[in-house]
Order: structure tokens, then sequence, then C-alpha cells
């Protein structure tokens, strides 16, 4: 029974190693920049500001202090991605880093301005902002396409296959508009901008601590195997 109960806690402390450990980001820009209502340095405010930093990692800020959103350049009511396109944010590690995913919180739950759905590019720092070839993708946030209510405080956080990046590229390919955006036959308004709350990309753990929690895990069922 002990040896049980060591085994389950070692792999809950191996489990949970990345989960409360996210990689600084150093700047990142938007396409929309120029008119945006609220600047897309509100997305990489991190653990203790934009979002909590502990278990769960709700988010924390909201509204001008904690948003990026674009403006509505076709007006109210209007599908932002239809009329304008997707708006694209581009993130910057500081250095190559390995990255395997990536987390994002919601923009309101009061209106269908959040980002529904992205795509992600990344390069590395030789190949440069746009000079890569590696995709991800697409993610859908949480939400009801139906009535574009969607999430702004649980972290939604998206795997991909491990790879070595210093530039993201996140491409906003929808938001949760529902026509005709106005807020009738019970669906929420809005859509008329893009938007997010927060994003971070969650440390991936270096192999050699993995070898060495399945080592350990080995060694505890061998030694259960002996008993």
């Amino acid at each position: 029974m002990k040896i049980r109960f060591a085994l389950m806690l070692l792999l809950v402390s191996c489990g949970s190693v990345s989960a409360a450990e996210f990689y600084p980001i150093s700047s990142v820009s938007a396409s929309t920049a120029d008119t945006d209502l609220w600047p897309a340095s509100n997305l990489i405010q991190g653990p203790g500001v934009g979002f909590d930093a502990a278990e769960p990692h709700d988010k924390l800020l909201g509204g001008a202090d904690g948003n990026w959103v674009t403006d509505a350049p076709a007006g109210f009511p209007s599908d932002y991605i239809e009329q304008v396109g997707m708006p694209v944010l581009t993130f910057d590690l500081g250095s190559d880093v390995l990255l395997g995913e990536i987390s994002v919180w919601g923009y309101a739950a009061t209106n269908t301005n959040g980002v529904a759905e992205f795509e992600l590019a990344f390069a590395t720092e030789a190949q440069g902002v746009g000079g890569g070839s590696a995709t991800a993708g697409p993610f859908t946030t949480m939400g009801d396409l139906a009535t574009g209510e969607n999430n702004d405080i649980l972290r939604q956080s998206f795997s991909f296959e491990p790879l070595t990046a210093r530039y993201v590229q996140l491409t906003a390919t929808d938001n949760f508009f529902v026509a005709p955006g106005d807020g009738s036959g019970g669906a929420l308004a809005g859509g008329d901008r893009a938007g997010l709350g927060e994003v971070a990309f969650a440390v991936v753990p270096e192999p050699g601590s993995m070898v060495l929690a399945m080592f350990g895990i080995c060694g505890l069922l061998a030694f259960r195997r002996r008993r």
C-alpha cells in the first residue's frame, strides 16, 4: 500500500512540473495595432498579473486593463472577420525555446467579440518572423457557437507536437459572431471586433527530468516486485 501511494505521488508530481511554469514573453505585436481599441501588450502580463499564478490559473484582469481587442471599422452590427479579415498576433519569446503548448484566456462573456478559433505558425530566431514552416491548429476556444457565449475566466490549454521556436504567430480565424450580431434571437450581441484576454506558453519539461522520473517509477515497480 505504501509503495502504491508513493508511486501515485510521484506520478502526480511529475505530471504537474510544467503546469505552473510559463515562459516569459518578451513582446507581442498585432497586425491591427494602429487601430486597436485596447493594446496587444495586455495579452502578456503573465502569471500573478494577467492570470493567477496558482492552479487553475484563472484570469485576473478584464476590460481595458486586461484585454486586447480590435476596433469595429464595419460598425455595429457586423462580423469583423468577414468584413475586415483575420488579425495576426506575433509573440517574441526572446530566444529559441522548446514549445508544446499554448494557453489562452477568453475576451468577455458578455459579448461575441472573443476569438473562437485560431491557428499558429512558428519560426526560430535564425528563420525570423514569418520565416518558418511549422504550424499548428486550428484550435477552438470554449464557447457556444449557437449563442456566442464564451468563457473569459478559465485557462484554455492547447497542445501540439513539440518544436523549437522564438516567434509564434497567432491568427484569429473566427470570433463568436452570431448573425445578425445585434443580440436578437437569444444570442449575445457583438462580433464586430476580435479580442483575447491573455496568452501564455507553458514550459515543456526537459527530457532529462522526464527520464529521471521514469527511472524513479521503474525503481519503485522493481522494488515492489522483489517484495
